[in-house]
């Protein structure tokens, strides 16, 4: 099976909850793609109706605020339409392996074999 996995710039328009946010990214020179759904990829945070859900989105406020330079790193979209993507910040760090760690998300197994094979 061939995968494709593409790489783009872009920055963060606003954080929706744990695990989802919205972007606009550099498509090509002088060509944005405005209000891009993106779901991280290989992680489950608590829904915002569900304890720990509002800490999530905090943290990733946090992480991520509004106007924060991103990489996406992604080969597939969701049943909702969203790409599912690694978000990469400027230092180097996978945002969802940074949730991971502060313990605000959850391994959603077999998610991340696309990118360990690219």
């Amino acid at each position: 099976m061939s995968v494709h996995v593409f790489s783009l710039p872009g920055e963060v328009d606003r954080v929706i909850d744990g695990d989802s946010l919205v972007v606009h990214l550099g498509i090509m020179p002088g060509k944005e793609l405005h209000g891009e759904h993106v779901r991280l990829q290989g992680i489950n945070a608590p829904e915002l109706r569900h304890a720990g859900g509002p800490a999530a989105r905090d943290y990733l406020r946090t992480l991520l605020p509004e106007g924060t330079p991103i990489t996406l790193v992604a080969s597939q979209m969701d049943k909702y339409g969203r790409l599912l993507a690694r978000v990469v910040l400027a230092d180097g760090r996978d945002a969802a392996e940074v949730l991971l760690a502060a313990g605000h998300a959850q391994p959603m197994a077999g998610m991340r074999s696309v990118f360990e094979q690219a």
